[in-house]
């Protein structure tokens, strides 16, 4: 989800109260990272500072835990928009690609296999970067960047905002079958977004997903260890 920081509607100690005000153990607000200039992308120097007000909003906010994250920008070549002390200092780095999206299948593959070999990614935004009525996926084999996922650890998103939908059914049934986690998340960019959750659970169960397939279903101490999960191999 997403704050005033980049291109949401509310504050990052608004969502948490929201969130906290729905049962939520925990949440982590995902800002762009700076290539996406059309939604206020952050610079290195302002995750800096949203990490203070990160600090605030967890001395403030009782009752819910805010993770550090960011959603990182997949890069032609397949590095990332962001610096390795940056993405060191998050505690969720989730990527994404919005931009090239014209590549053929085999160099868009290669793009997004290269960035989930990075050592400090946990999830990889909107798969597909579909948009149901608007934008067809992008050309992607999500059969191997799904056996990639399995390999390296690496999450996958479910995009629950109705105009997204991505994955499909059939890739999150291929996602359990690997033994792939799967983050269902709103996208929010406002604390009305949240409510759209019901959409990501509708279309988790199409895909035959249960609650121990789903990355955001774990209790919070959980998901702090999976969080952790290459620190303590």
């Amino acid at each position: 989800m997403h704050s005033t920081w980049s291109d949401g509607a509310q504050s990052l100690k608004e969502m948490a109260e929201a969130c906290r005000d729905r049962g939520y153990e925990y949440f982590s607000i995902t800002d762009h990272s700076q290539a996406v200039t059309v939604a206020g992308g952050l610079k290195p120097q302002q995750v800096r500072e949203q990490w203070e007000e990160v600090e605030e909003v967890r001395q403030s906010v009782d009752g819910i835990h805010l993770f550090r994250s960011l959603e990182v920008d997949i890069l032609k070549d397949g590095s990332l928009d962001m610096p390795d002390e940056i993405l060191a200092g998050l505690d969720l780095v989730l990527i994404s690609v919005h931009s090239f999206m014209n590549m053929s299948l085999t160099d868009m593959t290669d793009r997004v296999i290269r960035a989930l070999e990075h050592p400090e990614v946990d999830i990889l935004a909107h798969p597909t970067g579909r948009i149901l009525n608007r934008r067809q996926p992008f050309a992607l084999d999500v059969e191997a960047v799904l056996q990639a996922a399995s390999e390296l650890g690496v999450a996958v998103e479910l995009t629950a905002h109705p105009s997204r939908l991505d994955l499909h059914d059939r890739h999150l049934r291929r996602a359990k079958e690997l033994g792939v986690k799967v983050a269902v998340s709103t996208d929010a960019h406002s604390s009305q977004d949240l409510d759209l959750m019901s959409y990501g659970v509708d279309q988790a169960s199409r895909g035959w997903l249960e609650a121990g397939d789903i990355l955001n279903a774990m209790p919070l101490k959980e998901f702090k260890a999976w969080v952790n999960r290459r620190q303590t191999t």
